[in-house]
């Protein structure tokens, strides 16, 4: 195939990036070094994004935890159990927006979703759907939402 040296070199270099690859390869009539400056610059970019993101997602996940203890000492101060418990179910509804027929899985899930919500995941339908199918499991639904994000990034590359 055309470039397969050039992709051979390249992916020694630690760039696994085929599509991308060929598409600089033509592009610099398969100029390796120059391609590979390409890719480095992509991948610079592309971690600049995830430490951004995770950034993001640390912030909401401490603002988040900040919140939660105020409501937890305010709850623990003046409210009785039962209605602390029917507090939490109403900011749960309020905070994430589900269409009508996922309420009961928001209200299932509730801890489930906002841990998801601090790791950057605001996806709750999705997240619901993926709750569904891996058991709560919150590990791998972020694994599998990861994969989204990462491929809507794609997209919008």
């Amino acid at each position: 195939a055309k470039y397969s040296d050039e992709l051979a070199q390249l992916s020694a270099k630690g760039f696994d990036m085929p599509v991308r690859s060929i598409r600089l390869l033509n592009k610099f009539g398969g100029d390796v070094d120059i391609v590979a400056a390409r890719l480095a610059q992509v991948q610079a970019q592309q971690q600049r994004k995830a430490d951004m993101q995770a950034r993001k997602a640390s912030m909401r996940a401490q603002k988040h935890a900040a919140k939660q203890a105020m409501r937890d000492d305010e709850q623990a101060s003046t409210e009785p159990e039962a209605e602390a418990e029917a507090q939490a179910e109403v900011e749960v509804k309020a905070a994430v927006k589900v269409p009508a027929k996922f309420e009961a899985a928001a209200a299932k899930y509730s801890d489930e979703l906002a841990q998801l919500s601090a790791k950057g995941f605001d996806m709750p339908v999705r997240s619901i759907r993926l709750l569904n199918k891996f058991g709560g499991d919150v590990d791998k639904v972020a694994a599998r939402l990861a994969q989204v994000y990462a491929q809507q990034q794609r997209k919008a590359d």
